[in-house]
């Protein structure tokens, strides 16, 4: 029979680190977000007598969204990186059960966030978009 208990995830074991500098402050909700910019791991094609074959899809590029919080200095950070000529390594990290890792040896910002003001505290989307893309789930 099956464990019933699958394990524990604890946000606070997320970290994400941007030219080797751990990120801090959040924005609550989902706070980053990881995916390919095509995730088809086999392209598909069949030929005119149903002849099925794949190819090995090898765009490992993508894109690592976050939101910080308006008030965590990471944003001032961010906003030095984005304006470099060169690319930087980034890595998202789940350390708590359910591990996970997603890394990138070159990196942009690639767009400038918008900012808001209101009654509460807004988030700040950043856009980071990878050339190399790696993402896995650990055991």
């Amino acid at each position: 029979m099956a464990d019933k208990f699958l394990g524990t995830y604890d946000p606070n074991q997320v970290t994400l680190s941007v030219s080797g500098r751990l990120v801090s402050g959040f924005f609550d909700g989902t706070f980053i977000s990881v995916k390919r910019s095509d995730n088809e791991v086999y392209k598909t094609h069949v030929g005119a007598r149903g002849e099925v074959s794949r190819t090995k899809n090898n765009n490992t590029s993508g894109q690592i969204t976050f939101t910080l919080k308006g008030t965590s200095p990471d944003n001032a950070f961010l906003d030095l990186v984005k304006n470099l000529p060169n690319t930087f390594p980034v890595m998202v990290k789940n350390n708590s059960d359910g591990k996970f890792v997603a890394v990138a040896s070159q990196a942009w910002v690639s767009t400038d966030p918008d900012k808001e003001f209101g009654v509460e505290e807004s988030g700040v989307e950043w856009v980071l978009t990878c050339a190399d893309l790696n993402k896995a789930h650990l055991s």
